[in-house]
């Protein structure tokens, strides 16, 4: 009768255990899954500052006020994690502006972002 007490005891035991481990890699499965679609969406907001930058609205043929690519370039310095790929579309993008008066805003908002990325 000791015996059989001794292996429910040890059965309950391994249920509770079995049960721990179930849960703490359902919550490393839910955690991994989780970062991987933050990256994802951090990997989509990136994409669609770098389209502002460059001009391009939402349609091929949409063009962006200059307001709205200065806005997208500073919003930019929130992705450092992208900066090997923004800092030469900046840099290029840099000496892509014609020299007139409206663009010093652009060049200076260029250069505080490339700053602030490295």
């Amino acid at each position: 009768m000791n015996d059989i007490d001794n292996i429910l005891k040890y059965m309950s035991l391994i249920t509770v255990a079995g049960a721990a481990i179930s849960f703490c890699i359902g919550l490393i499965k839910y955690l991994d899954q989780r970062k991987r679609e933050e990256k994802n969406k951090s990997f989509e907001l990136f994409h669609d500052l770098m389209r502002r930058v460059s001009g391009q609205g939402e349609k091929p043929d949409d063009t962006l006020p200059l307001t709205q690519q200065l806005a997208a370039v500073y919003e930019l310095q929130h992705f450092k994690e992208y900066s090997y790929a923004s800092i030469p579309i900046l840099l290029h993008l840099q000496t892509m502006l014609p020299d007139v008066v409206g663009v010093v805003a652009m060049r200076t908002a260029i250069q505080e972002t490339i700053d602030k990325l490295k």
